[in-house]
């Protein structure tokens, strides 16, 4: 498949713009939103503004053809028949529901190209397919809410769930929640877990209950112990501890141990001990793991393979760097919730450009990409682009293959410009030092909305 000849400048000046504006509207389908909307919405109803118009305005804020939400309304302004308080009205009140159901849908269509072009990264544990769970926070919003105008405390919109799969980059599920102090344990009864996954997680997960409904549900886990969530004194050892050898870090022990489950059904699950050969900056020696996987896999496998529950910290970073995953101006939790979501969706077609670098020229390019040269190169090229381009003479690639789409991306990819998009090399990082927190305070913009009698919207 080419691309018409009217591509041709973009392609061979800006081949990462393209592949950008490729791979994001192809995830975005009209149609199929229309679908997720009728499915997942409980209360809203589509007039005039769509949800279709919300995905595509949010869209070019978290990509950086437009600097915010309002700039990148006008520009669409002759596409929507409604005014830009209706536009904020709608906004505000997009369930979050509908939100989740974008994330997983892009989620899903990136997964499948990424597949078809071969772009897949190595599985932390061979021959399981592995998956990172974690939360995050979205930072303070100004306070031109009414109710938060005469507080100086930080206005909290929302948290999140996220579901991100090792081997595509991909986050495949996103759980959003309004109430910013809610824990995030409480969002655990809103997560999806499917058979034959494996699960990762830091030990703000280490729920006894959570960890018994992974293993019903037929797939696995491994989740760093937490002592007061799951102390080790209420379950039984089994045998003796067993030495498993050295790993990078540190010195690698194993032990089985039972948990008794609900109508006393008994799980037979493994502690793995990493004594580290230097403490962590808390000044912990060990680090110890909770699994269900079988002792096919090794002790010092697992041990490394926890190192990769690094990579959602590092994507959560590159969504707030380079696409604007938090917009400080939408105080309304939803409204900053869908923000979010949109740049989890960006996430996704970033993932798709990373999966057709590691198909077209290897692993070792992939992973030492610069995303500061692939965020310069598209945000400085979208909007000449898409004027000289517009959204209409992108509209083939939503009909197109996953094979189709992936062979594209893959004959892209090769015309980059390598020598600039590799990262550069830097001396070891100085010493950080943590601020004192402890007068720091902050609020719930939920909570507050409720107190004064205001919708949540």
């Amino acid at each position: 498949m080419s691309l018409p000849e009217a591509f041709r400048p973009f392609v061979e000046g800006a081949p990462c713009a393209v592949m950008a504006r490729l791979s994001v509207e192809y995830l975005v389908d009209g149609q199929t939103l229309s679908l997720l909307f009728a499915e997942h919405a409980d209360r809203q109803y589509e007039r005039q503004l769509t949800l279709t118009h919300l995905v595509d305005v949010m869209l070019d804020v978290a990509c950086g053809i437009h600097g915010s939400p309002r700039s990148a309304f006008q520009a669409r302004s002759e596409e929507i028949a409604a005014s830009l308080s209706a536009f904020y009205g709608k906004l505000n009140r997009t369930e979050l529901g509908v939100s989740a159901a974008v994330v997983a849908h892009s989620g899903k269509k990136a997964r499948t190209v990424i597949q078809a072009m071969q772009g897949l990264d190595s599985e932390p544990v061979p021959g399981f397919a592995s998956y990172v769970l974690d939360g995050n926070m979205l930072a303070g919003t100004d306070h031109r809410l009414k109710p938060l105008r005469k507080t100086r405390a930080a206005a909290l919109p929302g948290k999140l769930l996220a579901l991100y799969e090792c081997a595509t980059g991909v986050v495949v599920q996103a759980v959003l929640w309004e109430d910013a102090h809610s824990q995030e344990r409480a969002l655990l009864a809103e997560l999806t877990i499917e058979a034959g996954i494996h699960l990762m997680a830091d030990r703000n997960f280490c729920v006894s209950a959570f960890m018994q409904r992974i293993e019903q549900s037929r797939s696995w886990f491994t989740i760093r112990h937490h002592r007061s969530s799951f102390p080790l004194k209420t379950v039984e050892h089994v045998g003796k501890v067993r030495r498993c050898g050295r790993c990078e870090t540190g010195t690698v022990s194993e032990q089985a141990i039972r948990v008794t489950g609900a109508e006393g059904r008994y799980f037979l699950w493994r502690k793995i001990t990493l004594h580290l050969d230097t403490p962590t900056r808390d000044g912990e020696t060990e680090i110890v793991l909770i699994t269900n996987l079988p002792r096919r896999v090794q002790a010092r496998t697992i041990a490394m393979a926890y190192r990769r529950r690094w990579t959602i910290e590092n994507h959560f970073q590159r969504l707030t760097d380079w696409l604007h995953c938090e917009l400080p101006t939408l105080g309304y939790p939803r409204a900053a919730l869908f923000a979010f979501a949109m740049s989890l969706v960006a996430g996704n077609a970033l993932a798709m450009l990373i999966g057709a670098f590691r198909a077209a020229h290897g692993t070792t390019l992939a992973d030492n990409l610069s995303y500061a040269a692939l965020a310069d190169e598209i945000a400085g090229t979208q909007r000449g682009m898409m004027l000289a381009l517009p959204p209409r003479r992108w509209s083939f690639v939503r009909d197109c293959a996953p094979q189709r789409i992936g062979r594209l991306l893959k004959h892209l990819a090769k015309h980059a410009d390598l020598k600039r998009l590799r990262k550069t090399k830097r001396g070891p990082k100085k010493p950080r030092r943590t601020p004192n927190c402890k007068n720091i305070r902050h609020l719930s913009t939920h909570r507050i909305l409720l107190q004064r009698g205001k919708r949540a919207c």
